[in-house]
């Protein structure tokens, strides 16, 4: 629905919100996803009104909630244009001789010298924090909070413990931060069970950056407002990766998940011979997927288990309520993600259509990430540790094409409890 978009009372049945998982390069996929299916909730009267997101997804709400004031399909039109641009010159300094030369030298002071303070990631982000500074629109997203366009926004982070956390906890466990900024405070406080912590306050580029700094391969990120939370943080997905619960807590009735991974586990695998020995990159994929897929599925299942138990005792003529004595209420839910297996599949075939002959010449540095995740293994684990991490034009573009089309398809199977 094209025009200018004001502030949206909550229809008769809820508010709408939309949850955007972690995703690093994925994150296409979800903008594509986004693009398609905004527009046509709009169109049914169904305007989002509370967005929560998690590293890229944080970055996609962001954009989002920034560009809402000019409708949807313009706003999806502005939101594309950032990622279609988008390369690997934007996220990291060129690996050599800067991002690995870098890390090699602290390596090397510690490891060799036992000097300096330690590695802090393998690739220098300069680039992404000049990009975040031009294309996340502070002023304009503040506005539409203010005004009501957007009820919430939420980025979601982990905050890395301090030396002075361990004098008072004696553990080296983070804690999920969810930096929220609302047109009115509400009463929800997170999620204490699950060491999921509020802090109120104007989402800036800090918080998105801190949300999207991926662990080992992006530096820590220094939150400095508000000065209560003040630390080093790192990419929310790493505890917190589907913000479902605090968007149910703000008072969400429907809840739009976009996933870049799959939101159910696949089929139990087929009796077969044992095969070759899983390499390092199979490893790391299973890690990766057991961060920002297990919980995010499990969590998604306990959301469906307690409608199911709110629809039972309703037929009773019962009345569940949480631990704060409020009522339980069912929550509908539309997810939308890529078939499993599929973005690898995608970032292989475009990286070695981009590399093949000569192009490493003009694709320096995604060759050489590409080189170094190879020299992990070259079986499923590569393809999905490279579909996080292959910035390029080509592969977010029909990244973006896939997204529409997934968005098109659970567009027609609808909302479900």
């Amino acid at each position: 629905m094209a025009g200018t978009a004001g502030p949206l009372e909550s229809p008769e049945d809820g508010q709408v919100a939309v949850v955007v998982t972690g995703a690093a390069a994925r994150g296409a996929f979800q903008a594509g996803a986004l693009a398609e299916l905004i527009p046509a909730l709009e169109r049914q009267g169904l305007r989002p009104t509370i967005w929560m997101g998690t590293s890229a997804g944080a970055i996609n709400a962001a954009l989002w909630v920034a560009a809402l004031h000019e409708g949807a399909d313009a706003a999806a039109e502005e939101v594309l244009a950032v990622w279609r641009r988008m390369s690997d010159d934007d996220v990291f300094r060129p690996l050599l001789p800067f991002s690995l030369g870098w890390t090699a030298l602290q390596f090397a002071t510690g490891a060799v010298l036992q000097r300096g303070s330690g590695t802090t990631s393998l690739l220098d982000t300069g680039p992404l924090q000049r990009t975040a500074a031009t294309v996340l629109q502070v002023d304009q997203l503040a506005a539409n909070i203010a005004n009501g366009v957007a009820s919430a926004l939420g980025v979601a982070t982990t905050r890395m413990p301090a030396d002075a956390d361990l004098e008072v906890r004696p553990t080296p466990s983070g804690r999920s931060v969810l930096f929220l900024d609302e047109t009115a405070p509400s009463p929800y406080d997170g999620d204490p069970a699950h060491a999921l912590d509020i802090v109120r306050t104007p989402i800036a580029a800090e918080h998105v950056l801190a949300s999207s700094a991926i662990p080992v391969a992006f530096p820590p990120i220094r939150v400095g407002t508000p000065a209560e939370a003040a630390a080093w943080y790192v990419d929310g997905g790493v505890r917190l990766n589907a913000p479902l619960h605090p968007a149910v807590g703000l008072g969400a009735t429907r809840i739009l998940l976009v996933s870049a991974t799959a939101t159910s586990y696949g089929p139990p695998p087929v009796p077969a011979p044992v095969g070759r020995t899983p390499d390092v990159d199979d490893a790391a994929a299973q890690v990766l997927h057991a961060v920002l897929a297990d919980r995010m599925i499990e969590d998604l299942a306990s959301l469906r288990r307690i409608n199911r138990l709110v629809e039972q005792s309703r037929t009773a003529g019962a009345t569940l309520h949480n631990r704060a004595r409020q009522p339980y209420r069912t929550v509908e839910v539309l997810a939308v993600s890529p078939p499993h297996g599929e973005m690898g599949r995608l970032a292989t075939r475009v990286f070695e259509e981009r590399t093949d002959g000569l192009g490493w010449l003009t694709e320096t540095d995604n060759w050489l990430l590409g080189r170094l995740i190879r020299g992990g293994g070259d079986e499923v684990g590569r393809r999905e540790l490279l579909s996080y991490l292959f910035f390029d034009e080509q592969y977010f573009a029909e990244s973006i094409e896939l997204g529409r089309s997934v968005a098109r398809a659970a567009l027609g199977t609808g909302w479900a409890t």
